[in-house]
C-alpha cells in the first residue's frame, strides 16, 4: 500500500508521517487490493486538520477530521474510516447472503483543479459514472463525507443525487 502525505502548510514531520501511516495501514486488512492512501494536513488557526482517501478495490473513501493535537486527528480519522469499513462489510456480507448481489465498484476520482481567481467555480472534479441502482449509489454515499452524491441510475437512464438532510436523514433528487 502506498502512503502518499501532502501539506499544505509548512513540513510534517517524519515522526507524524510515520504514525499516519502505521495508523492508517491498518484500514488494509479491510480489502484485497489497497492502491493508495492520500493523507493532506493543513493547519488551522490553532487545530490541524487531516484529510485522509483511501483507494482500495475500486472504493474510494474520504474522511475528515480536526483537533488542536495531529496525533488525535490522525486516530479520530482513522477511527471514522474503520467504522465506515465495518459498515459497509456488514452490508455487503448482508446484501450478498439476502441477494447474491456482486460487490460495487466505484469511479475513479480525479484530482481536483485549482481555481482561478476571477473564475467563480472554485474546484472542480470528473468522474465516470457506470449505471447503479439506488441501493448501490447509498453504500456508496455512505463511504464519503461529500454532502452529496450524483450517479448514473441504471433502472431509469438518468443522473441522480443523493443528498444529506439537516435532520440526518436522507434526499433522493430525480430530474422532473
Amino acid at each position: 500500500m502506498e502512503v502518499l502525505v501532502r501539506n499544505a502548510e509548512g513540513n510534517l514531520p517524519q515522526k507524524e508521517r510515520d504514525y499516519a501511516a502505521k495508523k492508517l495501514g491498518k484500514l488494509d486488512r479491510y480489502f484485497t487490493a489497497c492502491q493508495k492512501v492520500e493523507i493532506t494536513h493543513r493547519e488551522e488557526k490553532l487545530t490541524h486538520r487531516i484529510e485522509v482517501t483511501v483507494h482500495a478495490d475500486g472504493l474510494v473513501l474520504h474522511g475528515v477530521e480536526s483537533d488542536p493535537s495531529i496525533h488525535a486527528a490522525i486516530d479520530k480519522v482513522a477511527d471514522k474510516m474503520e467504522n465506515r469499513l465495518r459498515r459497509l462489510k456488514t452490508r455487503i456480507v448482508r446484501s450478498h447472503r439476502t441477494k447474491g448481489k456482486p460487490i460495487p465498484n466505484v469511479y475513479d476520482d480525479l484530482p481536483e483543479m485549482a481555481p482561478e481567481d476571477d473564475d467563480p467555480i472554485r474546484e472542480e472534479r470528473h468522474y465516470s459514472a457506470k449505471p447503479m441502482d439506488l441501493e448501490e449509489a447509498l453504500l456508496q454515499f455512505e463511504l464519503t463525507d461529500q454532502p452529496f452524491y450524483v450517479f448514473y441510475n441504471a433502472r431509469t437512464k438518468r443522473a441522480e443525487a443523493i443528498y444529506r438532510l439537516r435532520d440526518g436523514g436522507l434526499g433522493h433528487l430525480t430530474p422532473g
